[in-house]
């Protein structure tokens, strides 16, 4: 099979690494494509009979790749074709951004003209997984404003209490979250054991991974067998803490790279990700720029979720990035939500959209006359993302519900640290004939547009 010379431009093409060397096991032991598909229906890779497989079913990566489900994504890119379960990096690379796509694609690019020897027309493909993701349970220190029990076991509670009747947790479901423990298999970490001699990529995301046992009987494996020294090492990390047995392990790979999930600068990050402490994390940031060479520290990066929450904010964060670091990546990576809907800068209305806008500009103008001159792209994408959408009445509805819940829970106040959101967050004791007709109205058009996305996946 033949790709075309520029297979890897934006936009232009489907083709991506990944189904060919790459294993994904999601929090549950679930085997999927890659984590930025996961939230696709089509990510679970399913067996010929068409069921999920899951890591306790004990399929091979051999057994994996020769499902009829891989062979068909894998053959779908080699057409040139958007498999439907990669909509978020087309998504990314429409509105102007980098993709995973093409970040893996460069990364792994001395595989490609193995891929294209060894793949047949029906999309086989010999064993060749070079790069592992774990998401070992949902041990956690943070109850998220944005997450879910799934990664985050602590916000069961809440969970409960903000979420509407159809979707609150219980009985089976509450107990396997609580009790999460595939993980802890004698014979996953032996078969681990088996095949990481030909491993290159190592990457752990959570629950928090540094903080999790887990993790450190991975790397300790790797370090028994002789293999840390040819596999680089990742992690998306909270960095609420850095552990000294972590701290020891990562000089003994190849290297070690951080992907810091840090929303906004101070007291906003507290109130998204709560409940960090803001002196924390600064400390620990400073921490890693400072020592970056004794830990064995390749590139290190803050990764923002952008959402409604921080999108007001984000100018703050990226100015102290700028500022304040020397090893850090000083351009954050903006990474945006897409679930849930309420926290999605799509829905935002108008006048909220330009201020954005005007806030980004003057960001830029800000930065360019310190003489920045990397990393507008990101800017720009998420502006082409944010504007991908209309604003919805009914959205912006479940947002005031889900932020007031949540705020009296915790007793705080988004408008004290956004007052911008002041509008959103307005409510009116009685709601006139015409407003609740627009507000039913909104409702159907977002019902219509789940029910369209779901059949175009």
């Amino acid at each position: 099979m033949i790709l075309p010379n520029d297979f890897n431009e934006a936009s232009r093409h489907s083709f991506c690494v990944l189904p060919w060397i790459h294993r994904f096991i999601n929090l549950g032991g679930e085997i999927q494509l890659c984590c930025n598909s996961e939230e696709y229906e089509q990510s679970h890779i399913r067996s010929d009979s068409g069921n999920l497989i899951n890591v306790t079913d004990g399929f091979t990566d051999k057994q994996i790749g020769d499902t009829r489900h891989m062979r068909e994504i894998r053959k779908s890119m080699l057409q040139g074709t958007w498999p439907a379960v990669c909509k978020r990096c087309m998504t990314v690379e429409q509105c102007g951004g980098t993709s995973r796509r093409v970040s893996e694609n460069q990364h792994f690019k001395h595989h490609i003209p193995w891929i294209l020897e060894n793949t047949d027309e029906q999309g086989h493909a010999p064993v060749n997984i070079r790069s592992r993701d774990y998401r070992l349970g949902n041990l956690c220190n943070l109850r998220c404003r944005m997450c879910h029990p799934r990664a985050s076991k602590l916000l069961l509670e809440e969970w409960n209490q903000v979420s509407r009747r159809r979707l609150r947790l219980k009985g089976e479901s509450v107990r396997q979250l609580e009790q999460m423990g595939w993980f802890q298999n004698e014979k996953l970490w032996d078969e681990f054991a088996d095949n990481i001699h030909d491993l290159e990529h190592l990457h752990f995301a959570g629950g928090e991974p540094l903080i999790t046992p887990e993790v450190i009987q991975a790397l300790e494996i790797c370090v028994e067998k002789g293999a840390a020294k040819q596999i680089e090492l990742t992690f998306n990390t909270n960095i609420t803490k850095i552990p000294r047995k972590h701290r020891d392990l990562w000089p003994q790979f190849k290297t070690v790279n951080l992907f810091c999930s840090i929303d906004a600068f101070g007291a906003l990050n507290d109130y998204i990700r709560y409940p960090s402490k803001w002196a924390t994390i600064a400390r620990n940031l400073d921490i890693i720029d400072r020592e970056h060479e004794r830990l064995n520290l390749g590139l290190v990066a803050i990764s923002a979720t952008v959402q409604i929450y921080n999108i007001l904010g984000l100018a703050d964060l990226i100015e102290y990035s700028h500022e304040r670091f020397s090893f850090i990546r000083p351009m954050p990576n903006l990474v945006h939500l897409s679930m849930p809907d309420y926290f999605d800068i799509k829905f935002l209305p108008d006048d909220l959209k330009k201020l954005v806008a005007k806030q980004m500009s003057d960001l830029r103008q800000r930065l360019e006359s310190n003489g920045v001159v990397n990393g507008f792209e990101q800017l720009d994408g998420i502006l082409t993302y944010m504007n991908s959408g209309s604003h919805s009445a009914f959205v912006m509805s479940e947002f005031r519900r889900v932020t007031i819940a949540f705020d009296q829970l915790r007793e705080e106040s988004a408008v004290d640290l956004v007052p911008e959101l002041s509008g959103l967050m307005q409510t009116t004791s009685k709601k006139s004939p015409g407003s609740r007709f627009r507000l039913i109205m909104s409702r159907f058009e977002w019902l219509a547009g789940r029910i369209k996305n779901k059949l175009f996946r």
